[in-house]
């Protein structure tokens, strides 16, 4: 079946004749002899992919591309095993204007739909497909089965960077072992990047001595949907208070999801009951608060409070 790849915007050529079709969407254009772009990008959709999803996914690499531009090479898998031997191929590109009078930047998809009969040529047709000299950064999106992403060797071992969405893939992706881990990351843990910022900003005018003494249990609230991002940050949280000096074994950690839009609250309760520690979130809202008293008078601060657009972490993920 070619859902994904028939929902998909661009035009199908020969799979031999890719270059072909991009001579004939620059032909023309101000783009045709010269088009910048930095980054080889491949797009694995994987079997928990919709059509639908497919296409917010192209979206949302088109605005990820308006600050990087970049070669992607998405691909789209037949995952059933008695289809056919098929490949086929789409081209699509883009320009858009930069910050400056000649800044034009680019991005071009090489959309590839292929049978699992024909799954030994993908590395080959991928890597012609790639622009050379440049670094490769691999999005594994929404697969259903981490032992199948072994079959991308060449994809694990090559990228700069390997990319999932801890929200959309199943839980032994975190203990499957990838063979470079220190390029994977994890785009739920990167889209809380400016609440963990805010966090340590309001932490910071705290030592770790009176954060960590007498603390007895966390406790993360958060709106049901969000459960990955609240793992990752509560996560974070274990480790900056490790890192303060504080002794996991005496602390209790609980998350609660719960009917609430937008919602993160996190509680830091102690053994001294006036000691508090507290924060509270609304993302429906773009607005947090933070209470604090470790003794040495209460201190308030409103904030703002979102998570990361899909094409920041994107970028926040690569790159950092």
């Amino acid at each position: 079946m070619a859902e994904l790849f028939d929902a998909l915007p661009g035009q199908e050529v020969p799979v031999g004749g890719i270059a072909a079709g991009f001579r004939n969407i620059w032909a023309d254009t101000p783009a045709k002899d010269s088009r910048a772009v930095q980054l080889n990008l491949v797009l694995h959709l994987g079997r928990n992919s919709s059509a639908a999803d497919a296409v917010l996914q192209f979206q949302h690499t088109l605005s990820f591309a308006r600050r990087y531009p970049c070669r992607v090479v998405l691909l789209c898998p037949d995952y059933d095993e008695s289809s056919p031997p098929e490949m086929r191929a789409k081209v699509y590109g883009e320009c858009f204007f930069g910050k400056a009078r000649n800044d034009t930047r680019c991005v071009e998809f090489v959309i590839l739909h292929y049978t699992m009969s024909v799954r030994q040529h993908l590395e080959n047709q991928v890597s012609v497909c790639l622009s050379t000299d440049l670094p490769l950064y691999y999005w594994a999106h929404a697969f259903a089965e981490t032992r199948r992403i072994a079959e991308y060797g060449y994809l694990l071992t090559r990228s700069k960077r390997v990319l999932f969405d801890s929200a959309i893939v199943p839980p032994d992706t975190f203990t499957y072992p990838w063979p470079n881990l220190s390029a994977v990351r994890d785009l739920a843990y990167t889209r809380t990047l400016p609440l963990r910022q805010n966090l340590g900003q309001f932490l910071s005018r705290y030592t770790p001595a009176l954060i960590t003494g007498g603390l007895q249990t966390v406790t993360l609230r958060h709106q049901a949907d969000y459960t990955a991002e609240a793992g990752c940050l509560l996560g974070w949280i274990r480790k900056g208070l490790v890192r303060g000096g504080g002794d996991l074994g005496t602390i209790g950690f609980t998350v609660k999801p719960g009917q609430c839009e937008g919602c993160f609250e996190l509680s830091f309760d102690y053994a001294d009951p006036k000691k508090v520690l507290r924060w509270e979130a609304d993302l429906a809202k773009n607005h947090a608060e933070f209470t604090g008293d470790l003794g040495a008078g209460r201190t308030s601060l409103a904030v703002g409070a979102h998570l990361l657009a899909p094409e920041l972490a994107l970028a926040e993920a690569m790159f950092f």
